[in-house]
C-alpha cells in the first residue's frame, strides 16, 4: 500500500476515529495516573454523597455530648479539670448509655479531682478514651495512664485527603510493633459484644475484619478516583449515611443541668466532643458545601459517623462503598471513549451532536448514580472526559470531513447541474461516495449530444471575439434547457453538446427510467424551437442559419469520474452513450434536413422510442450501419410532441 492510499485509508472517519479515541485513552489513562483527576474525581465523590443525602436517616444508635463556647464560658476554664470531666463521666452513666466515647484528651492530669477521675474510668469499662498516634510529624498523645494498654483507649486520628477533606476512616494502625484500635471501632466493638456480635475473619480473604456478615475491605492506594493515596493502617471509605449530623447532639450544660431527656441515651454509643471556637478540632467533610457545616465539623461528629457505619454494616448488612479492579475500570472509560466515536459515526450528523452528547452525558451520569446508590463508585470524570472529548473531536472531524467531501462533489458538479439538483446529489452522497473516495457504477440512463452545422460561415463573419460572445450565448441557452429538463452537462465538445439524463441521482425503477428518456427528447425538441429563435436572431443580424443535429440513446452505461486529482470530471461512458454519438453524427455530410424539422434533426434509438408515447410523433429512419457498430441500430425520428411547452429564450 502506497503512502497515497495509507493516507486515504487514516482519513476514513471509522479509521479516525479509532485512532483518535485510543489516543485520547490512553492520554486519559496518563492523566488520571499523574493524579491531575484525582481533585475532579474525589470532588464528584463528594457531590454524589451530598445528593445522597436524606434528613430523615436518624442514626437511632448514636448521640453527641457538645462542649460548647457556651459551656466553656460557664464553666470558666478549658481545658475541663479532672473534677468536672468526672462529674460529666458520672451523669452520663445515669442515663444507661452502651458506651462512651470522650473525644477528649487527657495525657497529664488536670487537678483537683484526678483520684477521682482515675476511680470513674477504672470503674466503668464502657468508657473509651482516646489517644494521638501521630505521624512523622508528630509524636502524638498518650492516652491517661490508668487506661494505658487496655481496650479502653483509642485512636483519634483522621485522614485528611490532599484538598483538606476527610472521606476514609481508619480501624487500626500500628508502628512496627503495636496495633492501636481507632475510637469508632472500639466504640462499635464494646456496643455489638453486648449483641454477641464478635469480629472474625473475612469470608474471602481471612486478613480482612468481618463485622455480622459484612467483610470490610482494606482500601487501597488506588481505589476509586484516588492515585497512590497513603493506605497504611486499616482504611475504609466514609459514607457519611444520613447527612452532615443525623446524631441527636445535647450540649454539656444541658447534660450537667439535667435537662436531657430521659432515656434519650439509653442503649446508645455516646461521643463526647467540643465544639467551641476557642479550640479548634475542626475538619472538612464531603457537606462543606452544605449550610451550617462550613467550614468543618468537630472531629466528634466523624468519629460519629464512623461508629455508625460500622454498626450498621454489623446489624443492618449495609457493606462500604465498594470500587472495580483497575483494569475495569480502564475497561470502562475505554467504553465511553470508544461510545463517543461509534454515537457520531452512527448519526452522522453534527446538527446531531449537542443533544446526543447531552443525552450520552445524562446516561453516563445516571448509571454513576445508580452504581453509587447502590454502592459502587465508578471512575466518573474520566469516563465523561472520554465520552465528550472522542464526541466533540470526532464531530469536529466528521464536519471537516464532510466539508471536504461537500466541496469535492460541488466543484465536480456545480458545472453541471442545476443547484437543487447538486444539493439532492450531496443529500445522496452515499450513492457516490465509497470508502471516503468517489465512486463508479452501473446505471441504466439516456445520453444526448447535440452539434451546430453550418457553423463555419457565422464564425468567419463574426471574428474570435464576437464568435465566442455568440458562442457562449448559444451554450448558456443550450445548458439552461439541459438543467430545466433535468439533465446534467457531461461534456462540451467546441460548439457541441454531451448531457445525461438519469443521473448522477440514483434511479430504480422502468418509470423512473422512462421519465428519464422522456426528458431528453423533451428538451431535444426546445432546443429546436431555441434554434430557431436562434437563426431569427441571427438573420436580423445579417448571419447565416445554423442547424443543430441531436443524437439520443438509452441503456445501460458506467457513470463515475475520470481524471486526475487535480483535473476530474463526471462522465458517462459504454456502448449507450457511443450509440448517441453516433447518431448525432449520422450522415452530417447530407443536405438540408426534413422541413418538417426545422433547424434541428433529432435521431434516437429504439431504446428510447419504445418509452414514448402517442403525444410524440416519431418516424421510423430504418436500419442504419453506425460508425463502429457491428450491427445495424434501428433508428427513429423525432418529429414534434403535442406536450412539450417551450419557454421564451
Amino acid at each position: 500500500m502506497d503512502s497515497v492510499n495509507i493516507t486515504r485509508f487514516l482519513r476514513q472517519p471509522a479509521v479516525f476515529g479509532v485512532l483518535q479515541g485510543l489516543i485520547l485513552f490512553a492520554s486519559i489513562v496518563v492523566v488520571r495516573e499523574a493524579g491531575v483527576l484525582q481533585p475532579v474525581e474525589l470532588e464528584a465523590y463528594d457531590l454524589f454523597l451530598r445528593f445522597r443525602q436524606s434528613e430523615a436517616d436518624i442514626e437511632p444508635r448514636v448521640a453527641l455530648i457538645a462542649v460548647t463556647e457556651a459551656d466553656i464560658q460557664r464553666l470558666g476554664q478549658w481545658p475541663l479539670p479532672d473534677d468536672t470531666l468526672a462529674t460529666l463521666i458520672e451523669d452520663l452513666e445515669t442515663h444507661d448509655p452502651d458506651v462512651i466515647g470522650l473525644d477528649i484528651y487527657r495525657d497529664l492530669p488536670l487537678p483537683p479531682g484526678t483520684e477521682r477521675l482515675e476511680h470513674v474510668l477504672t470503674g466503668n469499662s464502657n468508657i473509651i478514651m482516646v489517644q494521638k498516634f501521630g505521624d512523622a510529624a508528630s509524636s502524638g498523645v498518650p492516652p491517661p495512664a490508668v487506661l494505658s494498654g487496655t481496650a479502653q483507649v483509642g485512636f483519634s486520628d483522621l485522614l485528611v485527603d490532599p484538598d483538606g477533606v476527610v472521606r476514609r476512616g481508619l480501624l487500626f494502625l500500628d508502628d512496627g510493633v503495636d496495633t492501636v484500635f481507632s475510637l469508632p471501632l472500639r466504640l462499635a466493638l464494646h456496643y455489638l459484644q453486648s449483641r454477641g456480635i464478635q469480629p472474625r475473619p473475612g469470608k474471602s480473604d481471612p486478613s480482612w475484619l468481618r463485622l455480622g456478615e459484612v467483610s470490610l475491605r482494606p482500601f487501597e492506594a488506588s481505589d476509586g478516583g484516588y492515585v497512590d493515596a497513603d493506605a497504611r493502617g486499616y482504611q475504609y471509605l466514609l459514607d457519611y449515611h444520613g447527612g452532615p449530623r443525623p446524631f441527636p447532639v445535647y450540649t454539656l450544660g444541658a447534660l450537667l443541668d439535667g435537662h436531657i431527656p430521659p432515656n434519650a441515651l439509653r442503649g446508645r454509643v455516646v461521643v463526647v466532643g467540643v465544639e467551641a471556637d476557642s479550640v479548634k478540632d475542626d475538619f472538612v467533610t464531603p457537606f462543606r458545601h452544605v449550610g451550617d457545616d462550613a467550614p468543618g465539623v468537630p472531629g466528634s461528629v466523624i468519629h460519629a459517623h464512623a461508629t455508625s457505619q460500622l454498626l450498621r454494616a454489623a446489624l443492618d448488612g449495609d457493606r462500604p462503598m465498594a470500587v472495580i479492579y483497575d483494569v475495569l475500570e480502564y475497561a470502562w472509560i475505554l467504553l465511553w471513549t470508544a461510545a463517543g466515536v461509534v454515537v457520531v459515526l452512527f448519526f452522522k450528523s453534527v446538527g446531531k451532536f449537542i443533544p446526543v452528547a447531552v443525552f450520552g452525558t445524562l446516561l453516563l451520569l445516571m448509571i454513576s448514580w445508580l452504581a453509587f446508590v447502590n454502592g459502587l463508585w465508578l471512575p466518573l470524570v474520566p469516563a465523561a472526559i472520554g465520552w465528550i472529548s472522542t464526541a466533540a473531536l470526532m464531530t469536529a472531524y466528521l464536519s471537516s470531513y464532510e466539508s471536504a467531501q461537500r466541496r469535492q462533489i460541488m466543484e465536480l458538479f456545480s458545472r453541471q447541474v442545476s443547484e437543487d439538483v447538486a444539493n439532492e446529489i450531496w443529500e445522496q452522497r452515499e450513492h457516490f461516495l465509497a470508502g471516503g473516495r468517489l465512486a463508479a457504477r452501473e446505471v441504466k440512463a439516456t445520453v444526448l449530444f447535440s452539434d451546430l452545422e453550418n457553423f463555419t460561415p457565422v464564425s468567419e463573419k463574426l471574428g474570435p471575439v464576437r464568435l465566442m460572445e455568440w458562442l457562449n450565448r448559444h451554450m448558456e441557452i443550450m445548458a439552461g434547457l439541459v438543467f430545466e429538463y433535468g439533465g446534467i452537462i457531461d461534456d462540451y465538445y467546441g460548439d457541441a453538446i454531451m448531457a445525461d439524463f438519469g443521473v448522477p441521482l440514483q434511479r430504480t425503477t422502468e418509470e423512473e427510467f422512462t421519465e428519464d428518456a422522456r426528458r431528453a427528447v423533451d428538451c431535444a425538441l426546445a432546443m429546436r424551437a431555441a434554434i430557431a429563435q436562434h437563426n431569427i436572431e441571427n438573420e436580423e443580424r445579417s448571419l447565416p442559419p445554423v442547424r443543430m443535429r441531436v443524437g439520443i440513446c438509452t441503456g445501460d452505461m458506467v457513470v463515475g469520474f475520470l481524471g486526475t486529482a487535480q483535473r476530474m470530471k463526471y462522465t458517462t461512458i459504454g456502448d449507450t452513450v457511443n450509440t448517441a454519438a453516433r447518431l448525432e453524427s449520422y450522415g452530417k455530410e447530407l443536405p438540408p434536413m426534413d422541413p418538417r424539422e426545422g433547424a434541428c434533426r433529432i435521431l434516437i434509438s429504439e431504446s428510447t422510442a419504445t418509452r414514448l408515447d402517442d403525444r410524440y410523433e416519431i418516424e421510423s429512419v430504418g436500419q442504419l450501419a453506425l460508425k463502429g457498430k457491428s450491427e445495424a441500430v434501428n433508428v427513429f425520428k423525432v418529429v414534434t410532441c403535442s406536450g412539450v411547452t417551450v419557454q421564451d429564450t
